[in-house]
């Protein structure tokens, strides 16, 4: 698989920053990555300071991918041209099982079927317009009867 570069510009102007620049290079590789303590092993997300440590101990370390749907929102109008063929569609706050909360889409699952509590898994999925490689989850039953 050919990694494609990330560019930071792009970041920057989807308001993120060059701290989060290994996140985004980790979801090229298909690698959900949370900025971490080395000391206490508190995760982040987006890039931080550990509450109890400050900066100077902080490094990326590859996240297992998984989590439950903290909370959700049916989307069913196209706020941009490019989303019109996605209506309806979830936005959810993924709680990580590391701890972070993660905003996200949920694919392959019946809306219906979408809930609070919903165990989850990490899938990534290259945006055209952008060049990123975004996470998104999937419910986690669906992971496991595909493999």
């Amino acid at each position: 698989m050919t990694i494609p570069d990330v560019d930071l510009a792009v970041i920057k102007r989807l308001s993120g920053d060059y701290l989060d620049l290994p996140f985004w290079e980790g979801t090229a590789r298909h690698e959900l990555r949370l900025h971490g303590c080395a000391l206490c092993g508190r995760k982040y997300w987006p890039a931080s300071q550990c509450v109890e440590h400050g900066d100077a101990q902080m490094e990326w370390a590859p996240a297992n991918g998984g989590g439950i749907v903290h909370t959700y929102t049916i989307m069913y109008h196209a706020y941009a041209p490019q989303m019109a063929a996605r209506v309806p569609f979830c936005v959810a706050v993924v709680q990580l099982d590391e701890g972070p909360f993660f905003h996200t889409n949920i694919l392959d699952c019946p809306i219906e079927d979408i809930h609070v509590g919903l165990r989850v898994e990490v899938r990534f999925q290259l945006d055209d317009s952008t060049g990123l490689t975004l996470p998104m989850f999937v419910p986690a039953d669906a992971v496991k009867s595909k493999t």
